[in-house]
């Protein structure tokens, strides 16, 4: 069972992170090692990841009957944020950061998990019984990597910035004693229970569920190969944006091209959708990221310095940059909370019920 068909699954949620698979592991170590190049950035980061983010306004606050449906949660969610987000920055930039990386963890593997319970729903499995859930098998292929790059006194590369993990080698030293033994078995252990998932999978569902495997192994793959087998920036940022960002945004037209044709019985292909939302959310993307490095990193001067020179307009009272952080962190929390609620099938959503029935 496929979430939209077996030609837009392969060649959309999939066929794009295999290819950056293919080249990234043909790449010399001294390239998979460097630091993340501004193209690369560009592409994947802005292009993709801020991109998707934006991507919610389509599903949310520009269409009046989901703003409806959602209406309490829309106004709350960004002001809410505002506030807990520039009280953070003021606080401390560091916890700031470290905040929001665990957010975003979370909000990461979550949404993994969500497709995995839209390709459940799609093949109506929920009744299934396994010793090896796939909600939990799911977490265990996301969050070992994660445990690992905490105890990994190795680890190469960061979230946003260095120091926003709590490095657990720091912490527990007696523990890091005996990791190195450890790590071993815990690799093993970790390819084991995703295999005999896949056992499971089989003779419980009678069939290979392609849509579902493909998903776990991909998602196992990603995190696994780019924090643990890897331990690359360069690699877990761009098949993890990937993975993340092309699927979203994929399923965000989908639904759009869904709805409308369970409304009107009739709607625009699913291209002149993607037509009017991948412009603008580049747009927005671009916007966001000219403003954090204008008022507060400086960074990407070569990038945006098209505009001309903002070396000296960076903010420097810490009231300033506080509710900086709170403005231009909005969109990215907000999504993170929102996307927790858009995409359930219920009473709130009864346009994804009715297109997980078709």
């Amino acid at each position: 069972m496929w979430l939209f068909s077996k030609t837009i699954d392969l060649l959309v949620l999939y066929l794009p992170v295999w290819l950056c698979w293919a080249v990234l592991v043909s790449l010399p170590s001294t390239v998979v090692q460097a630091e993340l190049p501004l193209w690369v950035w560009v592409v994947f980061v802005l292009g993709i990841d801020v991109a998707h983010v934006w991507s919610t306004l389509f599903r949310t606050y520009l269409d009046k009957e989901e703003f409806q449906h959602h209406r309490r949660l829309l106004v709350l969610a960004p002001v809410v944020s505002f506030v807990v987000v520039a009280g953070l920055a003021w606080y401390s930039t560091l916890w700031f950061w470290r905040v929001l990386a665990y957010i975003a963890v979370f909000h990461f593997v979550k949404q993994q998990y969500g497709f995995l319970a839209l390709y459940k729903a799609r093949a109506k499995d929920w009744a299934i019984q396994k010793t090896f859930q796939d909600k939990w098998v799911l977490y265990w292929a996301t969050l070992y990597p994660v445990l690992h790059w905490h105890l990994n006194q190795a680890a190469t590369f960061h979230w946003f910035v260095e120091g926003d993990f709590v490095g657990l080698y720091q912490w527990m030293p007696t523990l890091m004693q005996h990791w190195a033994s450890l790590e071993p078995f815990a690799n093993g252990l970790y390819g084991a229970i995703l295999l005999a998932w896949l056992v499971e999978e089989r003779l419980k569902a009678g069939q290979w569920q392609w849509g579902k495997i493909l998903w776990m192994g991909t998602t196992a793959l990603t995190w696994y190969g780019g924090i643990v087998h890897f331990n690359s920036d360069l690699v877990f940022t761009i098949t993890n944006v990937v993975a993340h960002g092309v699927p979203y945004i994929a399923l965000l037209i989908y639904y759009q091209h869904q709805k409308e044709q369970l409304r009107t019985q009739r709607a625009p292909a699913p291209w002149r959708w993607a037509a009017i939302i991948l412009p603008s959310i580049l747009l927005l993307a671009w916007l966001e990221e000219y403003c954090w490095d204008r008022w507060l990193f400086n960074e990407r001067a070569t990038f945006f310095g098209v505009l001309g020179d903002y070396s000296a307009a960076l903010l420097q009272a810490p009231w300033a940059q506080a509710l900086a952080f709170g403005l231009l962190t909005l969109p990215q929390l907000t999504h993170y909370i929102i996307d927790g609620f858009i995409w359930r099938s219920n009473a709130h959503n009864p346009y994804l019920k009715a297109m997980l029935r078709r």
